[in-house]
């Protein structure tokens, strides 16, 4: 008995050699195919201003290596490194952390299962001229590294299909359709590579942004309106209000900065911004005016200036709103 079950030991050693080698081959000539499925845990972050976003995604590979059956009654545990694998790797990784072994299943069949379990940072670049009205579609590129389109190639696991959890840690956005497709995977334009993209859908959550940023803007653009309701006479009034108003912009240009990345084009959120600048900074120069026709003995002129600014900039402003979130 002892020599029999030395024999066994032996002789799946030899194959386990064998099959880490050389990926199975089928008698057509077929490219290997794995089996994949994914399910996405939690979302805790997604970064606009770092370009990433973290994530605790659990992933099922299966493949057919017939070189691996064996006559147990079940599976049996194996290395990773000591079967043919087709050496799975995650492109987009920032940092991630491996909650599962490198080791596999093996059927009797010779079925192999490999179980991924990770939790880290991926980045990936966004388009974000819609902020803070955008979505993004979030992608996890696995692919079989070393291996042409023609030798290995992926496909969805019939038995289930990749899903999402109810409950995610994300709080400002809107997460859902989560989904696996087979796809090949560009690194260059000569280059690609057969892979399996994990995918899911996020809308930001645009109420977030009216509570905390635009709101808040538009009580700052409206109060350098108080100018134009206080006599031209009173000239220190009238300044100190609109400097206060200027200065009080800066500061939010200040916090709002930390919210997206150095691009090169503009947000919505920045057109919005840049549009209110402008109108606080008219406001600002309508003060001045008013100010110097008042103390040159010209306060009919400088209230008249006032009475058309009451109108005109909320008319301005509405426009503004118009241009930066719906044209």
């Amino acid at each position: 008995m002892a020599g029999i079950c030395i024999g066994l030991v032996l002789s799946l050693a030899v194959f386990c050699a064998q099959a880490a080698l050389n990926r199975p081959l089928s008698a057509d000539g077929e490219p290997t195919e794995i089996q994949a499925v994914g399910a996405l845990l939690d979302v805790d972050k997604i970064n606009s201003a770092e370009q990433n976003f973290t994530l605790n995604i659990y992933m099922v590979f299966r493949w057919s290596d017939p070189r691996l059956a064996h006559e147990s009654a079940g599976s049996i545990v194996l290395g990773l490194s000591d079967v043919w694998n087709p050496r799975l790797t995650i492109i987009n990784t920032q940092r991630y952390w491996e909650n599962t072994r490198d080791e596999v299943e093996v059927s009797p069949e010779g079925l192999v299962t490999y179980r991924l379990h990770v939790f880290g940072d991926f980045s990936q670049p966004l388009d974000l001229r819609d902020f803070p009205m955008d979505s993004h579609v979030f992608e996890v590129p696995v692919v079989a590294a070393g291996y042409r389109p023609h030798e290995v190639v992926f496909k969805p696991d019939p038995r289930i299909d990749s899903f999402i959890a109810e409950r995610l840690s994300v709080a400002d956005w809107s997460v859902g359709n989560m989904r696996g497709d087979p796809r090949e995977v560009p690194l260059t334009n000569d280059l690609k590579l057969p892979g399996f993209v994990f995918s899911f859908e996020a809308d930001r959550r645009l109420h977030h942004y009216v509570i905390k940023a635009i709101i808040p803007l538009c009580l700052i653009v409206i109060m350098s309106w108080v100018v134009f309701w206080i006599s031209p006479e009173h000239i220190p009034n009238q300044l100190s209000v609109a400097v206060t108003t200027v200065l009080t912009l800066i500061a939010y240009h200040i916090a709002l900065s930390g919210r997206l990345p150095d691009i090169p084009y503009l947000t919505h959120m920045d057109k919005f911004l840049f549009s209110s600048t402008v109108l606080v900074f008219m406001a600002l120069i309508e003060v001045v005016v008013t100010s110097h026709l008042s103390s040159t003995d010209q306060l009919v002129l400088a209230r008249k200036i006032d009475r058309i600014a009451r109108w005109l900039f909320p008319v301005l402003f509405l426009s503004a709103v118009g241009y930066s979130f719906f044209k």
